[in-house]
C-alpha cells in the first residue's frame, strides 16, 4: 500500500509520469514512478491490470494513447486486490470507456464489508471511491481474451483481497511465462496493525503461505505492484541503454523474488514486529 506522507505526488502528480514502453511481446508498462499498471493487447481488446490512484487518471490515459493504444478498447480492468492506490481510478475508467471492472470475491467482500480496509483515509484525495465489481474472481479462475489466458491465483496476506496472475506472452517467436504476484508489501502485517484492523495474526501466516504456494510456478518476466519491487523502472533504463538485451527476461527473478520476501518477512517477525 502506498504510504502518502509525501503530498508531493498529490499536488504535482504529472512530475512522475513515466513514458509507456513495451516490455515484452504484447504487455506494455503504463504506471507511473509510484504506482504500477500494466496493459496486455490481445489482439481483441485490452486487458489492463490496476488502476492506480483516482487523481492520477490522466497519467494512465496519457500513457495508454502515448503506447498506441485506446482506452476504449480496454475489456478487463483486473485489480490485484482492494487497497486505495490500485482500485482509485477503477471507477472512471468504467464510467469513460465502459470496460469491465474486475477482482477477487474477497477483495470484493473487503470493499462491501470492511470498506475501512481499503485504507481511503490514508488517501487525501477526497473523490476516491470504491467500486462495484461486475466479475469477482474465485481462486483459480480464468480470463480469457483474445491471445491471452490468465490464470488468476488467490495469495492473501498484504489485504485479504490479493490475487496472483499468471499468463503468458510471445515475442520474436518465443514464449515467456508472465508472473504477477499480487501484494508484495508488509507494511500490512505489524502486529499492532492486524489488530487495529480487527484481522486475525495468521495473515502473517497466510502471507508466508501465498508466498510458497506460487514458488514453483515458471515464470520468466515479473510484474510489480510498484517499481521498486521488482526494479521496473531500473530496467527500462538499461533497455533504454542497451536495446538487444531485455532484462525483465530472466528465469531466476521470481523464485529469487519470492525467497528473498519470504526471508524478508520471516526477519520481520523474529524482530518482534
Amino acid at each position: 500500500m502506498q504510504q502518502t506522507k509525501n503530498l508531493d505526488y498529490y499536488h504535482y502528480p504529472s512530475r512522475y509520469y513515466v513514458k509507456p514502453f513495451c516490455i515484452a511481446g504484447n504487455v506494455y508498462y503504463i504506471g507511473d514512478s509510484k504506482v504500477c499498471s500494466h496493459l496486455i493487447d490481445t489482439g481483441e481488446g485490452l486487458i489492463m491490470f490496476d488502476s492506480g490512484f483516482q487523481h492520477s487518471i490522466h497519467l494512465l490515459v496519457q500513457a495508454i494513447w502515448e503506447a498506441g493504444f485506446n482506452p476504449r478498447d480496454i475489456k478487463y480492468l483486473i485489480h490485484s486486490h482492494e487497497h486505495f492506490d490500485h482500485i482509485g481510478a477503477a471507477n472512471d475508467f468504467k464510467d469513460l470507456y465502459g470496460c469491465k471492472l474486475v477482482i477477487s470475491k474477497a477483495g470484493a467482500d473487503i470493499m462491501r464489508d470492511r470498506p475501512e480496509l481499503v485504507y481511503m483515509k490514508a488517501n487525501p484525495n477526497p473523490y476516491a471511491s470504491l467500486f462495484t465489481p461486475d466479475v469477482e474472481l474465485e481462486d483459480g479462475d480464468e480470463i480469457t481474451l483474445g491471445n491471452t489466458r490468465i490464470r488468476c491465483l488467490l495469495t492473501p496476506g498484504h489485504s485479504p483481497g490479493v490475487m496472483s496472475f499468471f499468463f503468458d506472452t510471445t515475442e520474436n517467436g518465443k514464449t515467456y511465462h508472465v508472473g504477477y504476484f499480487g501484494g508484495a508489501g508488509f507494511n500490512t502485517l505489524y502486529r499492532e496493525k492486524l489488530l487495529a484492523d480487527r484481522l486475525p495474526l495468521s495473515m502473517r501466516e497466510t502471507f508466508l503461505k501465498s508466498l510458497q504456494r506460487v514458488r514453483d510456478i515458471p515464470v520468466d518476466i515479473v510484474l510489480g505492484n510498484h517499481p521498486r519491487q521488482n526494479e521496473t523502472l531500473k530496467k527500462r533504463e538499461a533497455m533504454l541503454k542497451d536495446p538487444d538485451t531485455n532484462p525483465f527476461i530472466n528465469t531466476d527473478e521470481w523464485k529469487n523474488f519470492v525467497d528473498t520476501l519470504t526471508n524478508s518477512f520471516k526477519e520481520f517477525m523474529e524482530a518482534g514486529n
